[in-house]
């Protein structure tokens, strides 16, 4: 598969570092599409753009909408895919003690968090862990692990892709209310824009 131009969809600040990271690569990035709602907004250094704008790839980082034509959409998804799919994935998995967490890498279909799961990457999740050190450690990982999966898609044929492990993933709800990582990082985002 040959990738050149890149839609980004999302507008959360771990969106923001994945952008960083690939605006230091051969790729184009031919603007974002932000979400809806973020909890932990960004500053996506791109235009936004439509949906439908020319590029070979749509990469979604943390977006909050279904696309309606998913065809050359991939995901990056803030957890383990298919235990932990749907919304606010580090409190599920505090609440849930487990002992390991980390991002999914998937082509994207018409359902939210499935479709062929291309790759996975893990990090350890320890007793006296909070949301906002997870999201620290995620923040710490996701980027580079990107840039690796666009080079691992590179390397495989569409229907290679197609053949890729597909199971119905657990989607789990959102808990709408400010988390302390949340009201911190607004609080970091604000101050910073006002410097």
């Amino acid at each position: 598969m040959n990738i050149n131009r890149i839609l980004i969809l999302g507008s959360t600040y771990l969106t923001e570092l994945v952008v960083q990271r690939l605006l230091n690569t051969r790729y184009e990035l031919v603007g974002h599409v932000p979400s809806r709602r973020t909890t932990v907004s960004g500053n996506i250094p791109l235009p936004e753009v439509d949906i439908d704008s020319d590029c070979d790839i749509i990469l979604s980082v943390q977006y909050d909408m279904l696309v309606k034509n998913p065809k050359k959409c991939y995901n990056f998804h803030t957890g383990l895919l298919p235990e932990y799919g749907g919304l606010d994935i580090l409190r599920h998995t505090l609440e849930e003690k487990a002992h390991e967490q980390g991002a999914t890498f998937h082509k994207m279909n018409e359902k939210y968090d499935s479709g062929p799961i291309i790759s996975k990457i893990t990090y350890p999740v320890f007793e006296n862990d909070t949301i906002k050190s997870l999201y620290k450690r995620q923040c710490s990982i996701v980027p580079d692990f990107v840039v690796s999966c666009l080079s691992l898609l590179e390397n495989m044929k569409e229907e290679d892709i197609d053949n890729c492990n597909t199971e119905e993933p657990r989607l789990l709800d959102r808990v709408y209310q400010k988390t302390p990582i949340v009201l911190e990082v607004e609080e970091k985002n604000i101050m910073e824009r006002l410097s």
